[in-house]
């Protein structure tokens, strides 16, 4: 069983995987010690199944996301079976199964691809497709360097890998290393999360979902901003950093009225426009994709 110590760090980690056992024993009031040991114990019972890194798909090249959700009745063709299919289209970067037969696939485009999204249809026959939904990657106000490539590809393998193991991994020096994380702060051009095992907290009594917020993008900021304050209990992450008119946020509670309540407060900030509902029950990262970006750039910059 979790308790509500528990359900805190997973949103801790779930929020910044790399934040350090003091900095959350000091949030959830334990010792560093027993705060490792609730994370060991989450990570040997599978409720926290790995951490990731992402990226800004931006960074290298990438100019529009795809959201398309697919309804695959009865399982008919295999999950594996469609992401192939959709990397033939773009780079699936998500896929997240949903309470039901549909399933969401998020796919970085590096041109505008609707004529390819058509073929989709086809491809994935006889699931079928129900929505597609477009958005632009907002640009990073910085350009990706050797240094960044190399300390990423790091990363990649061990997400909370220290700076001195960073910086031996990399070739670079300690100090390079922690100026990086410091410009990544600034930046915001990664993210560091974690994995859960959504059937774990479903047995215990926990509702997992996902919220895609359209929001005026004069009222981007504050919404975030307001939902961070006032949601905390409720809020296990936030993953906005590359649109400013949406929103990508995910709670999770006891119960359909709890769920309900929090709908009711999100509705009422100002700038909100509309909110669609996912209760997710699988979740998975795809990182092939950047694997292969940071080789081929530094292959490009060996030569």
């Amino acid at each position: 069983m979790l308790d509500k110590l528990d359900l805190k760090i997973i949103g801790l980690l779930s929020r910044d995987c790399r934040i350090s056992y003091r900095n959350m024993a000091s949030i959830v009031n334990l010792t560093p010690n027993a705060a490792k040991a609730r994370v060991s114990k989450m990570i040997s019972n599978g409720i926290i199944k790995n951490f990731i890194v992402s990226a800004n798909p931006a960074l290298f090249g990438y100019e529009i996301e795809c959201s398309i959700t697919i309804q695959n009745i009865g399982r008919k063709i295999k999950e594996e079976h469609i992401v192939n299919k959709l990397n033939l289209v773009g780079d699936v970067l998500v896929y997240a199964k949903q309470l039901g037969e549909s399933s969401i696939y998020i796919l970085a485009l590096k041109d505008v691809a609707e004529d390819r999204i058509r073929i989709v249809h086809d491809l994935i026959k006889p699931a079928v497709v129900e929505k597609t939904i477009f958005t632009n990657y907002r640009l990073p106000a910085i350009k990706i360097q050797i240094s960044d490539l190399k300390i990423i590809k790091s990363l990649l393998s061990n997400p909370r890998m220290q700076i001195e193991e960073i910086a031996r991994e990399s070739s670079l020096s300690t100090r390079t290393v922690a100026r990086w994380f410091e410009r990544v702060k600034k930046n915001h051009f990664l993210e560091f999360s974690t994995i859960r095992d959504m059937s774990s907290l479903q047995l215990i009594g926990y509702i997992e979902f996902a919220l895609i917020i359209d929001v005026d993008k004069k009222f981007h900021q504050n919404v975030i901003d307001t939902i961070s304050y006032e949601m905390d209990e409720y809020l296990l992450f936030i993953s906005n950093i590359y649109q400013d008119n949406v929103i990508f946020a995910v709670f999770f509670c006891a119960n359909i009225p709890t769920l309900d309540l929090i709908l009711t407060k999100l509705r009422s900030y100002k700038g909100v426009q509309k909110i669609a509902l996912f209760i997710t029950t699988r979740l998975a990262f795809y990182q092939d994709w950047l694997k292969r970006e940071i080789n081929k750039r530094l292959s490009q910059i060996i030569r």
